[in-house]
């Protein structure tokens, strides 16, 4: 059985164009043109990935994501023409799991659709699976992270962000590592995506504990829990 995409696009042509190039990629495509649409196509099919626009009549794409992440870890690929780095990481920050800016290519697109589906798929390896370091606790069964008595609001790639993190603390996490552990190979030279990310992760953590500094950046290298 095909995995389902629901494509979330209020332009006729270029729905349409996603959604051919979904269905000749092998994939079962859903669409919806309206934010509300999006939420009832979406309990309705079930899709194993959305890929979806902001500017949306009725509940804008950030709504979405928001009432999507309320119970759901599926993937989530924004796909708009907003390429300012505040609405990056407004994506990221509220649970998006890729940013992809138009114009954009079906080779790119395809690329990170098939990265996206295939980190949902694919367990994770044998390791422990309660990661502490300080007062940070990662429960990867549960999938909650704590900061002393805080519990960490985390996005999908944050939380398997943090963990990587936690679980090589004290050790040089080079950009190309984290990308490859977190997002997967094709993401290797997409380092702007890691430093919106770490922002986002930095902040939470610091709004947590203030005043205490978690993860220091090891410029041109990576970063490194301390």
């Amino acid at each position: 059985m095909p995995e389902r995409v629901l494509v979330v696009e209020d332009e006729p042509e270029f729905a349409a164009l996603l959604t051919l190039w979904m269905t000749e990629a092998g994939y079962d495509a859903v669409t919806a043109a309206s934010g509300n649409d999006a939420l009832r196509q979406f309990y309705d099919h079930h899709p194993d990935l959305v890929v979806l626009d902001l500017a949306l009549p009725g509940l804008d794409g950030w709504q979405v994501i928001e009432r999507i992440r309320e119970f759901s870890r599926i993937p989530i690929l924004i796909v708009t023409a907003r390429s300012s780095e505040a609405d990056k990481v407004r994506g990221l920050k509220l649970g998006a799991d890729d940013y992809i800016t138009k114009p954009l290519s079906f080779p790119e697109l395809l690329a990170r659709v098939e990265a996206a589906l295939r980190r949902a798929a694919t367990p994770s390896p044998e390791r422990p699976r309660r990661l502490r370091h300080g007062d940070l606790l990662v429960d990867l069964d549960d999938h909650r992270a704590r900061l002393g008595s805080v519990d960490l609001r985390l996005t999908p790639t944050e939380f398997r962000l943090l963990a990587y993190l936690v679980e090589h603390a004290g050790q040089l996490a080079t950009h190309r590592a984290v990308l490859g552990a977190v997002w997967g190979s094709g993401y290797a030279a997409d380092v702007h995506l890691l430093r919106m990310t770490i922002r986002t992760l930095r902040m939470k953590l610091e709004a947590a504990a203030p005043g205490t500094s978690y993860i220091t950046t090891e410029y041109g290298l990576g970063y490194r829990l301390s």
